[in-house]
This record gives C-alpha cells, structure tokens and sequence, in this order.
C-alpha cells in the first residue's frame, strides 16, 4: 500500500464518499421501515376510514364524522379504546408574547393507546380540560427548560376570548418518523376544549369530520366491527350529500402511513415519507458504490503487475492459491475498512445536507453503535465491497503458473472484455447522475415559469373568523397604496375547497369547488375568456348563477358554455354565466381538475385575498402581519403568500439538482480514474510495440490514435446507454413527485455528454501528452 500510495489514497477517498452515500440510504431505508415503530399498541391500533364512490372509482378519505366516536363506545363492546384527533386553531400566549400552539384536541385513551415518553406529569390528567400536554421543544419555546415549565400556567387564545390552562405533563418529541411528529413542538388537550374553542359545532353533528382512532385487542374482532360500522354510513349521507360514503374501513396503524402515500389519502397525520426518495437513494447509492468498487478492481489489477515475480516465488515455495487469493481479497478489504472508517465521518456532514435536501421531509440522525441493525450492515457491506472489489483480480492472478511468470512470457496488463464493461458502465451511471443534475435544474426553470392560471406570485391569503372580522381587517389595510385588490372567500385556490361530483343531463363529472365574493377574479387575477363576472350583491346570482373553467366545459364537451345548466347535489341547478381560464387548485404536484365558482355573501367569508405586485408582495405581506397585530393582539397573524407553494417547488428541484450534481461530480473523478488506469494498463502491455512504431517514424498523435481508440468506443457506447437510462431515471422520480414537469431533452443530453467528453479528454490529453515524452530507447531495453 506505501509503494502505491497515490492509487491507494484515490480509491479510500473514492470508496469512503461512495459508502457514506450507502450509510445514508441505509438511514433513509430504516427511517421508512420503522416509521410508527415507537408506538407499542400499534398492532392493535385501527384508523376509522370511510370509502368514498363515483364512476365506480374508490377514494379513501382518513376521516370519520365526528358522533361516530361516542356512537362506537357505547355500541360496539369489542372496541376498547378510542380516540379523536382534532387540530386547534389556538394559540398560545405567555405574558405579551403569542407562540403557534400546534394544538390538537384528543380523548383522555390517547396516552394509554399511544407511546409518548413523558419527562414529567401523569398522562392520566389528560381528563382534566384545563390542562395542557406540551412537547420538550415547545417547552423550551415557551420557557427555557422543560423543567421549568412544568406546573405553569399558560393562556390558551382562540377567536377573541382568553383560557387559563396549566401546564401537566411534558413528554420526548415522538420520533421524526412518526405520524404525530410536529417540527415545531406539539401539544394535546382534553376533546372538551374543542367544544370550548368551536362552540357552534355540535357532538351530534355528522356534517363534521374528524380523525378517529379505535383500539380492539383481539385480532379475530376486527371484521367483525367493520361489519357493525356500515350500519352508520345512512347517518353520514343523510345530511353530506357532498361527501357520501359507501364505507366505513378499519386502516390498521402499522401499515396506515404507508397507505397514506400510495394511495394518496387525505389524512391529519404525517403520510411515511415519499417512496421515489428512499428507492432512488438506494439505487443511487448503489451505483456509486458499484463505481468505486470497479475502479479498486482496475487499481488492483494495474498495482499487480509489479507482482508478478513475488507471486511466481511464492508459488515456487508451496503457497498455495487459496492462500493468494485470501491475501488479495484481504487486502481490498483492508482498504475498504480504511475507507468505511472515514466515510463515518463524511456521513456526519451529509446527513445535514441530506435533511436540507429533503426539507426535513425525512429527517435523519446518526445513531452508529446504537443499534446493532447498523453494525451489521456495516460488516456486511465492508465485505460484500471488499469480495466485489477484489473478487476478479484475486482469482485472475492467483491462476498463473509460476514457471510462466518467472520465465518472463506471462502477457499481462493491458485491457479485456471485463474491464472495458467496467469502464463502461463506470461512465454511464456517471452519466445518469450529471444529466439528472442538469434535468432538475431545467424543471426548476421550467416550473418557476409555469402558468397556474392566477397570480400566485402577488396573491396573499389570510383566514378570518366571520364577516366582522373581515371588515375591520380590509379596512385597516386600505392606507397602503401597494395592495392592487382586496377580496373575501369562503373557500378558495391552494386555500380550502371542495371536490363534488356535479352532472350534466347524463354525464356525471367531479370538479373543485370554490365560494367566493366581489373582486376575487380580479384579486387572483384569474382571466375570464366568456360571459361574465359575478354581479356585487345579485341574489340570483348567489342562489343559481356559477362560473367554470375551461376544462370543465371540455369535459362536458362545450363549445358554447354561457347559459349551460349544472346539476349539484342532485337538486340545486346552476347556470353558467362565464368561463375563465383552466386553474391549478393543487399547483403542480396534482392533475389539474375542473373548476366550479359559486358567488356567496360576505356573511360567509372566511378568507381575506389581498393583491400585489410581485416585487412588492414580501412588503406587504409584512404590512399585513403588522396591521393584524394591531386589530388581533392576542392572535397570531396566519397570512400566507401563495408564492411559498411554487417556493417549494422551486427548493425540491434545486435540493435534487444539487444532490445529483454532488454524485455526479465524484462519478466523474472516479470514472476518470478508471479511465486513467486502464489506460495506464494499456500502455505498460503495448510498450515494446510503441517503442518500435515510433522508432519505425510514426507520430505522436497516430500512436494516440491507436492506443485510444477502444476508449473513445467505449464512451460512445456509455453516452448512448447514458442518455437512455437517464431519461427513464428522470421520468420515473419526476412523475413519482409532480404531475406537470418538463422531461429530459436534447439540450440536457448536450450538456452532460459534454461534460463526460471534456473530463474524458482531459484523462486521455494527460496521458497522451506522458506517452509522447517517451524515450523508445528505454521501451525496447531489455536488461
């Protein structure tokens, strides 16, 4: 290893970046497979589902309405414990200043059925409605440490009225990979401070939804209460005609995160994190370790060749080759462990990176010796890397014959079908990581640029309680000059909407939903291409007039859309009196759907539209939070700017692209070294013969030419195979994340071809500007 210790270095540096890439997809694997884990019960824990039908397409949603609970307890013995889940809209307040309180409303069984590790109180004062159960992270928030915030007393804040809650227990943050996990603290009262905070909702009220959770200690039983839950669905389609269910499903909690993701389920809780980010880090991570491992091979075969009268000797001495090939496995082995010691290191520094990347999506720690899962892995793959490494060179070189090798008429070195197939392949996954670079970094000008069909980048959204609440608010901002429009909804785009399915004399279709007031197409800045606005303050238009997208009347199949009429609800007919252009309700993650405007009175607002330019759309955003702190002291300003949703798009792609662009960058050294050795192999076979051709007059760049052109073959071969699999590669993640996305195309195969191309010449330049400086004299000695 001394004697060869640049080619040695090269390979640990290689190896140790291509293992800390295996350890953080072992991490991110193990993050996805033990996602819940902490909760002891969870086998026997069950999500109550309902089933929803239209066009004989099933949709499950994660809710269930809200008496179902409490008809369950007092119904159905086999169910022991339950459980609601209901998010607050509260906030905290500690003397004068607020805090988001990431409140959640519960029953008192939540503690008994789930796994929190508590550092102080008693779960059993969860029955107390005054009470309040705060995580560690928030404790600090509110306080500086847990233990001092232990006991306290607190205000709890919601709508315009004041609550005094204290302070009873205090427990661990859940795991990141937990469907209760909140990055910013979580809290948990008593389910009879949700009556306290929306007294307008009724226990018996069905109309309203709610996560629920049952607990059913015999397994045999489960069918059983599914059967018992159908008699309750009449219940719920009685009074939700916009959200009829056909069936109430119990979604165990074991597997009820995974079936969150796939399926796409509308749910309260964290969903497990996206699929296409654990496979691809796997596979990723894989063909750069499979790299490295190819060019350790290469090395090991070019480091031999220096061998070959020690390994003759030692033949002729009885070693015997089992013992020559235990030695040369050993010793990749041992250079791997070199490798798997720092690549410990470099894994510290891109688990951070990994957690920007994913934006906290899958968040990873470092827990080495804690588990003994990870230092099994650890073992194995030092030496699955050390028997792929040093598999092909052990037993091709122990096989020599010594009297060949000592006689001198061994031909060795030089390249083969393997190692032009390494090479190769060594490029092409090389390839497939720069292109995937370039790819997300085109999409990401790509989808900064789309058109969703409404100015999502002057927009802001801020949630009001009633119309009151409205008016004082829009008044306390007409002073500012920068705001373009200000306009009320009920619901609205990438805000709250409904999704119902609507009829046309016999063709049923689904459509989002929106309600909204005067100016709200000019706020949004959403185009109408025929008909008409609503007209301010028209009963009729309130009662029986609607506006649709384009889309919508496509799918009907319109080609004239003013004065259509729409069946909703099986009863209500509505008459279309204007067409705008098709809107991105879900942005660019989901199929864009058809659009329904419904006109409704201010008395129904619950949403305040603000407009503004788009280089002015930050500052007023902060007028709006001061303005808000001015009419709403005791309440958090819950404003958002709907630029944030194409912000996040934007940093995935730029996450990606850089984490591609990273594995890209060591691909290519790695590849380069690969090419440098086997040319380097290539050159120690053909010496004599290059001696001779330059002694019998030819040029230095017709022996490039003949000692390079198998490479520029093989690089061909790997842009090609390049080029095709990446192009799947992209494709398939980028449809696993967005619905709308621009694919790979011929400028994006320029770039990285390109870039293989100037690292490849360059390798090749180097040597064959070393191969021109040769004296043939010292090629044809022979001594």
């Amino acid at each position: 290893m001394m004697k060869n210790r640049i080619f040695v270095m090269i390979n640990i540096c290689g190896m140790s970046i291509a293992l800390a890439c295996c350890i953080i997809s072992f991490l991110a694997f193990e993050y996805d497979a033990t996602f819940d884990a902490i909760h002891k019960n969870r086998e026997s824990i069950y999500r109550v589902s309902a089933v929803q039908t239209f066009e004989n397409e099933l949709t499950r949603v994660g809710y269930a309405p809200l008496p179902l609970g409490e008809v369950i307890d007092k119904t159905i013995p086999d169910v022991g414990r339950t459980t609601h889940y209901l998010y607050s809209g509260s906030n905290f307040k500690r003397d004068n200043d607020l805090f988001a309180a990431n409140l959640t409303y519960v029953d008192p069984a939540f503690f008994e059925m789930f796994s929190f590790d508590f550092i102080a109180g008693n779960p059993v004062d969860l029955r107390d409605k005054t009470s309040v159960f705060i995580s560690e992270s928030m404790a600090v928030r509110l306080f500086r440490t847990p233990s001092e915030a232990f006991g306290k007393t607190i205000t709890q804040v919601y709508g315009g009225e004041l609550k005094e809650v204290k302070i009873a227990g205090i427990f661990h943050e859940p795991a990141a990979n937990s469907s209760f996990y909140r990055r910013d603290g979580s809290a948990y009262m008593n389910i009879e401070g949700f009556r306290d905070e929306y007294k307008d909702t009724r226990v018996d009220d069905w109309r309203h939804e709610t996560t629920l959770y049952i607990q059913i200690e015999d397994e045999t039983r489960v069918a059983g209460v599914q059967k018992q839950l159908q008699a309750y669905t009449e219940n719920n389609n009685r009074v939700r005609e916009d959200f009829r269910i056909r069936e109430f499903v119990l979604d165990p909690f074991t597997t009820l995160a995974y079936r969150d993701r796939d399926d796409q389920v509308r749910a309260a809780t964290w969903a497990a994190p996206p699929l296409a980010a654990i496979i691809g880090s796997v596979i990723m991570a894989i063909l750069i370790l499979l790299i490295a491992c190819f060019n350790l091979t290469n090395t090991a075969i070019a480091i031999s060749t220096r061998r070959l009268k020690e390994i003759g000797l030692r033949k002729v001495m009885g070693s015997l080759r089992i013992q020559l090939i235990v030695q040369f496995i050993g010793e990749t082995t041992c250079i791997c462990l070199l490798a798997l010691i720092l690549s410990l290191g470099i894994t510290d520094l891109l688990i951070e990176g990994w957690n920007i990347m994913t934006d906290n999506n899958i968040h990873l720690t470092n827990h080495y010796l804690q588990k003994p899962v990870f230092v099994i892995f650890l073992v194995a793959i030092l030496l699955a890397t050390g028997i792929v490494a040093g598999s092909y060179p052990a037993f091709y070189i122990s096989r020599f014959e010594p009297v060949t090798i000592l006689k001198g008429k061994l031909r060795f070195a030089g390249t083969n079908y393997f190692t032009r197939t390494l090479l190769g392949l060594q490029f092409t996954i090389s390839l497939i990581a720069v292109i995937s670079a370039i790819a997300f970094m085109q999409n990401a000008r790509y989808q900064r640029a789309y058109d969703l069909g409404f100015d999502v980048r002057g927009a802001i959204v801020v949630p009001v309680n009633d119309r009151s609440e409205f008016e004082n608010y829009r008044n306390a901002l007409q002073a500012n000059s920068n705001i373009l429009a200000i306009a009320g909804a009920k619901t609205g785009i990438f805000s709250a909407h409904t999704h119902e399915p609507i009829r046309y004399a016999a063709l049923p279709l689904e459509a989002d939903i929106i309600e909204v007031g005067d100016n709200y197409l000019q706020a949004m800045d959403v185009k109408l291409l025929d008909g008409r606005d609503f007209r301010k303050d028209s009963q009729t238009d309130q009662q029986e007039s609607v506006i649709i997208t384009r889309k919508l009347a496509d799918r009907f199949g319109w080609t004239e859309s003013v004065g259509k009429e729409i069946l909703w609800r099986d009863t209500i007919r509505l008459t279309v009196i204007g067409v705008v252009k098709d809107v991105y309700t879900r942005g660019l993650w989901y199929e864009m759907e058809p659009m329904m405007i419904r006109y409704i009175k201010p008395d129904e607002y619950k949403h305040l539209v603000v407009s503004a330019d788009a280089g002015n759309v930050s500052s007023v955003n902060t007028y709006l939070a001061n303005q808000w702190n001015e009419v709403f002291p005791n309440r958090l300003y819950p404003g958002h700017m709907l630029v944030s949703s194409m912000q996040q798009v934007d940093r995935l792609n730029v996450s990606i692209m850089y984490s591609y662009a990273f594995l890209g960058i060591v691909a290519m050294l790695l590849s380069a070294t690969g090419l440098f050795t086997l040319l380097s192999l290539n050159i120690i076979k053909r010496t004599k013969e290059l001696g001779i051709r330059k002694i019998l007059g030819a040029s230095t760049v017709s022996i490039s030419r003949i000692v390079n052109t198998e490479f520029a073959i093989i690089l061909l071969v790997a842009s090609l195979l390049g080029a095709w699999a990446s192009t799947t590669w992209t494709s398939v993640i980028m449809s696993a994340i967005w619905k709308y996305y621009q694919a790979t195309n011929i400028l994006t195969y320029c770039i990285g071809i390109g870039l293989l191309l100037v690292i490849a010449l360059l390798t090749i330049g180097y040597k064959s500007w070393h191969l021109a400086r040769i004296n043939p004299v010292d090629t044809l000695r022979d001594e």
